[in-house]
């Protein structure tokens, strides 16, 4: 009997992370499996044979999009082109990154069958895209407990698995001794994280830098903490800093152990949002993005809030200050009442624990590997 190929195709880090969980589960199922796909350093790590790093090369934005057009479209050719003709898996497996993954599985949803795992978040553009899914892709594999209604009134097998940051979301070692060894003996302790974005940081860091230098003279003892990503460089937090009087601690791929210490955290919103509600901390939702992306997302986008702490908990528990509104006097306004207000902090608290509970038990990489091996056994 032939080994069995499965292909997978993850656009971002966050994607790259939890496509390698989900191979390190199904190679601990059954070890013969063979595995290729679009992604990065993580699922390669894991063995899968990585034909393009698309998460090197992730773009946000209409124009990022644009500017690198010609090279996604090589790179979709050359992948289809192979997939249809040389590795011919026995299943496709799409994790997020819709705008890649979507016009992908219309090209060979006919000839190989189309998993999905991490659904884009179509629920927020309506319903149009929601059928184009449920045309394309054979099972859902959903991380948001509310996503299997949406997905099943169009007819697609949906399958909620819980969500993989729950296993993840965890520091290094005990928050007590990270506060020792980093001399936290402040109070209050406030992260800022800009995102993972080159784009991000650029716009949104200032606007938390801003801030903080508010929240400083509100909160003399007050100790910051700057989260930065591994994969951008470092002069490019130096630039904004060197005009800033805010002297954070700056902590590279360190996320999980900076939240763990902190008290309040300002955050660019995406996956750092949710991260944040699972780890606990109070926190505001900052973003800024590049007019055209954020014109175009008014009139598209069908939910009242960008969080998901607060599309989960189906109203606003964590204040948004988004384009326009991220003014740092009002968002530090906002974070001094929640500092100062042990009431509304609690309360804060009390939401963000309802979202961490419903978001499933630990395991969800392995009961995702556990579904994708009882669909392709019936094949």
């Amino acid at each position: 009997m032939s080994q069995r190929k499965i292909f997978l195709i993850a656009g971002e880090a966050s994607g790259d992370t939890h496509g390698a969980h989900l191979v390190r589960e199904l190679k601990r199922l059954d070890p013969s499996l063979v595995f290729y796909g679009l992604g990065g350093k993580a699922m390669q790590g894991e063995g899968v044979n990585i034909f393009f790093d698309l998460p090197s090369i992730a773009a946000i934005g209409l124009g990022d999009v644009l500017r690198q057009y010609f090279v996604f479209r090589k790179i979709f050719f050359q992948t289809l082109d192979r997939v249809l003709h040389e590795i011919k898996p026995d299943a496709v497996i799409l994790i997020d990154y819709p705008g890649f993954n979507l016009r992908f599985a219309k090209k060979i949803n006919r000839r190989i069958p189309v998993l999905y795992y991490i659904s884009p978040q179509v629920w927020a553009w309506g319903a149009r895209r929601i059928k184009t899914i449920a045309r394309v892709v054979q099972r859902m594999l959903a991380i948001l407990p509310f996503e299997v209604g949406v997905y099943r009134q169009s007819g697609l097998d949906c399958r909620f698995v819980g969500h993989p940051l729950i296993d993840l979301v965890k520091p290094s070692r005990p928050a007590e001794e990270l506060k020792k060894e980093w001399k936290l003996d402040g109070s209050p302790v406030i992260s800022l994280l800009p995102g993972s974005r080159e784009s991000e940081v650029r716009r949104i860091l200032p606007v938390l830098l801003k801030s903080a230098e508010i929240l400083e003279q509100k909160f003399p003892n007050a100790r910051f903490i700057l989260g930065e990503t591994g994969h951008l460089p470092a002069s490019l937090y130096d630039a904004h800093l060197a005009s800033s009087r805010i002297r954070p601690l700056r902590l590279r791929n360190r996320m999980y152990d900076v939240l763990s210490v902190s008290d309040f955290a300002l955050v660019a919103s995406g996956t750092a949002t949710l991260e944040t509600a699972i780890s606990l901390v109070p926190f505001l939702i900052v973003y800024k993005t590049a007019f055209s992306t954020y014109f175009l997302g008014r009139r598209l986008i069908r939910i009242p809030y960008i969080g998901l702490a607060n599309v989960l908990a189906g109203k606003k528990i964590v204040p948004e200050f988004i384009q326009h509104e991220a003014e740092p006097a009002r968002i530090a306004a906002e974070a001094e009442r929640l500092l100062r207000d042990a009431g509304a902090r609690r309360q804060m608290l009390d939401s963000l624990r309802e979202v961490r509970n419903s978001l499933g038990e630990p395991g969800a990489s392995g009961r995702a590997a556990h579904s994708v091996l009882e669909f392709i056994s019936n094949l």
